[in-house]
């Protein structure tokens, strides 16, 4: 197949511009004032004594000799640049370089020389800002409809070649056959054929260059994440968008472009998926052998079980994203969690892999043998007694050339490393976010802002410009209209929430992890799912509603009175006001006080989410259960009822209505 040919690169110098038609016929500045200028003592460099940049005479750099910083009587005076514009009204007591008209058509203005008219400099920040939004305008914008020109378009972007693109056609055949052939496009390392007809396809197939049984398991199951992308929503062509296809190639491409040196990225994400895989399955078995009562009914609580509880799911190519992931959290497992769900709640880490120096983090390995081929875990409740293995380095290959062998003359290590791109991105305390990076040999981020308290950055409440950090922590009210139930009558009540964090704690949200054996992430589960629990909660509650966020010293928080209200009194507000306060120092704790039903009972319960997303109450004044239980048992069956709620609008009003 052909290579398009690379845009020749134009021969006129970046730096030469062309002469505006009405300089050619003007008498030149220069010309008019040679003889004024030979009787004056003031010599007009070009460049200045440091040898700074110039451009058409004028320095770019501010110099010593500029500044007056010079033996010359002369130049000892007030010496300042100007633009070309003041040519020939130069006093003779004043050192301006100025810029020869004849030279360069077209002189800097003052915008150029980094100076606005009214004096001031401009604000360069601002200016890349404005740039890259514009950058980021033309990325975002819809990839087009499905059509054949729209998929091939999208191949060449991404670096792939076209059969459809070499051929040459009449114009009576394009009519015939655009829209209406076979189309292929490819990298180095992976192939997909499309069939059209009226330009939607009809089949889609994927071919991965490679003979490792296990990825080319998944090339069927590819395709078919590649063919839905590509259909057309209830028949209407107009309505098909190339959006979700183009992310996707995008992705296959990526792996498939660092795939040098005989060093293939789908093989290694492959063995990593067939390891994990295997740990999976593994856990499953355990899990159904320790419940021998069960049956088919709770196949999905197991899977959501081992998932959300053990070494999590890894799935290829699932919820129409092409690649590996690792699911291991959803906040509504206890309601039920099918294969293949695409519900948005699902926490999961996309596994990817990137350029990095060999030098500077351990590269990828490409190997299925992160654990042995006969799993056996002694303690299944222990993720310290999974049985990993190194497998031994991966090099590049030796037929690659000099650049494959190190300076030693060693082989080379691929500047590859695995990362994991956390999907959504999770929000953590700074001080946790540190220690994640750290246990993963990963460098701190570069802070040049005082990072967003840790419940502003969740909330996303810096979306209407960032607040100023306040000593006395960060507060921010929601409404919710929640089913309550008392006596077999249903109703609905409005719970009106106010969140407080009164020690401040900052934030920082994790997009992505680089890892260098799947070990590491396994062993980060525990606290991933501690703070998705945590953030699913209180995010579940304060967003999603018309919501507001205050300073702290100008809280109108709730007061004894409020919560002390009677019921009648909350029934003619019909909102029942609801104080959440967050803490998270050591373990995070939610400690939420509420009014009863019993009127004139204020509710107290602390909330505390631990490693591996495990609730425990350790307080629950005037909440009392039916039955005769001892408080320890209350507290069990409270965390239990939270953990099967998922939020905790229902779970207060249940309280409430055992109050």
């Amino acid at each position: 197949m052909a290579t398009p040919t690379p845009p020749q690169p134009s021969k006129r110098p970046s730096g030469s511009v062309s002469t505006p038609s009405h300089l050619h016929h003007a008498s030149s500045p220069v010309a008019q004032n040679r003889q004024a200028g030979s009787k004056t003592p003031v010599n007009h460099p070009t460049t200045g004594s440091t040898g700074s940049k110039t451009l058409a005479g004028t320095p770019m750099v501010h110099n010593l000799s500029s500044s007056g910083f010079t033996s010359s009587p002369t130049a000892a005076m007030l010496s300042f640049n100007t633009p070309g514009g003041l040519e020939g009204h130069t006093p003779a007591g004043l050192n301006m370089s100025t810029p020869r008209v004849g030279g360069v058509g077209m002189m800097p203005t003052l915008s150029d020389l980094g100076l606005y008219p009214s004096g001031g400099r401009r604000n360069e920040d601002d200016e890349r800002r404005a740039k890259m939004r514009k950058v980021l305008q033309t990325i975002g914008r819809p990839k087009g409809r499905v059509s054949e020109e729209g998929i091939a378009r999208l191949a060449r972007r991404v670096g792939f070649q076209s059969d459809i693109d070499a051929e040459k056609l009449t114009l009576e055949e394009k009519e015939r056959r655009v829209g209406n052939r076979p189309f292929s496009t490819a990298g180095a390392h992976i192939a997909i054929d499309l069939n059209l007809r009226n330009h939607v396809p009809q089949s889609v197939s994927v071919e991965f260059g490679t003979e490792v049984p296990a990825l080319t398991d998944q090339q069927s199951r590819a395709a078919e994440v590649l063919w839905e992308d590509l259909q057309v929503p209830d028949g209407l062509p107009l309505e098909a968008r190339l959006d979700r296809f183009a992310i996707n190639l995008e992705r296959l491409a990526r792996l498939d472009r660092l795939s040098v040196g005989g060093v293939n990225c789908f093989e290694a994400i492959t063995g990593i998926y067939s390891s994990l895989r295997r740990l999976y399955e593994h856990e499953v078995q355990k899990l159904k052998a320790s419940n021998p009562d069960g049956t088919s009914s709770n196949a999905d609580d197991i899977a959501a079980e081992v998932a959300c509880q053990k070494s999590g799911k890894p799935v290829m190519h699932e919820r129409g994203k092409i690649g590996l992931e690792i699911q291991y959290w959803h906040q509504g497992r206890r309601m039920g969690w099918k294969d293949g769900s695409s519900n948005a709640d699902i926490f999961a880490l996309r596994i990817e892999a990137e350029p990095s120096l060999a030098g500077l983090y351990p590269s990828l390995r490409v190997s299925d043998a992160w654990l042995p081929a006969s799993l056996e875990v002694s303690d299944f409740d222990a993720m310290d007694t999974i049985p990993w293995q190194d497998p031994a380095p991966t090099f590049l290959a030796a037929n690659e050339g000099a650049t494959t062998m190190a300076v030693d003359g060693q082989p080379k290590l691929p500047d590859l490393r695995f990362t994991a791109k956390l999907d959504p991105p999770i929000v953590l305390p700074y001080q946790v976010a540190l220690n994640v990076l750290s246990s993963l040999g990963a460098s701190p981020p570069e802070i040049l802002v005082i990072p967003a308290q840790y419940p502003a950055l969740l909330l996303d409440a810096t979306r209407d410009g960032r607040p100023s950090p306040s000593a006395l922590g960060f507060t921010t009210t929601a409404e919710h209209v929640v089913l309550s139930q008392r006596d077999g009558v249903e109703s609905t009540v409005t719970h009106e929430y106010t969140l407080h964090s009164a020690k401040p704690d900052y934030g920082l949200k994790l997009y992505e992890l680089p890892f260098s054996h799947p070990r590491q992430l396994i062993e980060l589960l525990p606290t991933l799912r501690q703070w998705a629990s945590l953030g699913s909660l209180i995010a579940a509650t304060f967003t999603g509603s018309k919501h507001s966020k205050t300073d702290a010293r100008k809280t109108n928080g709730l007061t004894l009175q409020d919560l002390l209200a009677d019921h009648e009194t909350a029934s003619v507000r019909d909102k029942v006001p609801i104080n959440i306060a967050l803490s998270t120092l050591l373990l995070p704790t939610l400690n939420i006080t509420f009014p009863t039903n019993d009127g004139g009972r204020v509710g107290s319960v602390n909330v505390q989410v631990l490693p591996n997303s495990e609730i425990a109450v350790t307080n629950h004044d005037a909440v009392m259960l039916a039955n005769n239980s001892d408080s320890q048992e209350q507290a069990r069956k409270l965390a239990k009822a939270l953990d099967v709620c998922g939020g905790l609008g229902g779970w207060i009003e249940w309280m409430r209505t055992r109050g």
